[in-house]
């Protein structure tokens, strides 16, 4: 059974990985987009790898302070302040040197992020996007959901595509993803490439086999426990394909501009989960990707218990 009270819903604290890119700026103005919507605070991260080569600036040291060069600490949140195209009330900006992926994870723990946005890198030769070892390695790691940013924001969410294959964890996407996007409609497709196909060119037979993929996915949508309002703009479709590609195709059709992905969490079967059909979602959706993590109940309640201080 999935814990249904884990994480938080919406976010109390966002965090954002950025690496200064360009293309981290849209990352940015979701999260910061996000953190209005929600009144959430919003934790920007980066970390620096190594110390900097730059040049010897002592022979400045008697010069003006306005044209000494600022720490790099120092330069980097003004850029990031510069970046931010409107206010955020609550806001945190921790630069830290080491590595990306530990200095990220350690500042979840410490700061009780419930939401990671991260952005992706292009291929110049191709113009693909890809994830990338950072971003790859914290929707392997990270201990909450991971939303990864492609496409440059215009407002709030507006048309999300849900992805199922009818688990627990897929149904616990569905129901995250109402929870945090109210206003959306919402699109859940079950695609899978259908064996055998050939036998359905039997009409009654694939009359048969469709009303029970359609009683299926409606189960589906009904178990995720969604408000009366939300489940009237829900749309169910089954589709015969590969899933990353269906997926694909109704993205560019359709012009869903969030794909939602139920995942485990952290053990060895999230490892093998995104090393499949989730990993190739993530790389082929054109639309901004949302992994949301799952923990079943068992693990919830293994999860020792602090033992508090002896005064």
């Amino acid at each position: 059974m999935i814990d249904q009270n884990w994480p938080r819903s919406p976010p109390k604290t966002i965090l954002l990985a950025t690496d200064l890119s360009s293309r981290g700026d849209r990352a940015l103005d979701r999260a910061a987009q996000l953190a209005r919507q929600w009144n959430a605070r919003l934790v920007v991260v980066h970390a620096i790898e190594g110390a900097s080569d730059g040049p010897n600036w002592s022979d400045l040291d008697d010069a003006p302070s306005w044209r000494r060069p600022p720490e790099a600490a120092i330069a980097i949140e003004r850029q990031i302040r510069r970046d931010l195209r409107e206010e955020v009330d609550d806001l945190l900006i921790h630069i830290e040197e080491g590595d990306p992926v530990q200095v990220i994870l350690e500042t979840i723990e410490r700061e009780a992020c419930d939401l990671v946005v991260l952005g992706t890198a292009r291929d110049e030769l191709f113009g693909r996007m890809l994830l990338g070892d950072t971003v790859e390695q914290l929707v392997r790691k990270s201990p909450v959901s991971v939303l990864i940013v492609k496409t440059r924001p215009h407002g709030a969410y507006r048309h999300l595509l849900i992805g199922s294959d009818f688990t627990e964890e897929s149904k616990r996407g569905l129901s995250v993803a109402a929870k945090l996007f109210p206003d959306a409609a919402f699109t859940v497709m079950h695609a899978f490439v259908l064996p055998y196909r050939a036998l359905l060119l039997d009409n009654k037979l694939s009359r048969d086999f469709a009303a029970m993929e359609m009683a299926s996915i409606e189960t589906f949508i009904e178990e995720a426990g969604l408000p009366s309002e939300i489940r009237q703009r829900v749309l169910p479709i089954i589709e015969h394909g590969l899933p990353e590609a269906m997926l694909r195709k109704y993205i560019v059709e359709q012009g869903a501009d969030l794909t939602v992905i139920g995942a485990f969490g952290r053990g060895i079967m999230f490892h093998v989960f995104i090393g499949g059909t989730a990993r190739r979602i993530v790389d082929a959706a054109p639309s901004d990707v949302l992994v949301v993590r799952a923990r079943r109940e068992t693990e919830r309640r293994a999860t020792p218990t602090p033992i508090p201080a002896s005064t």
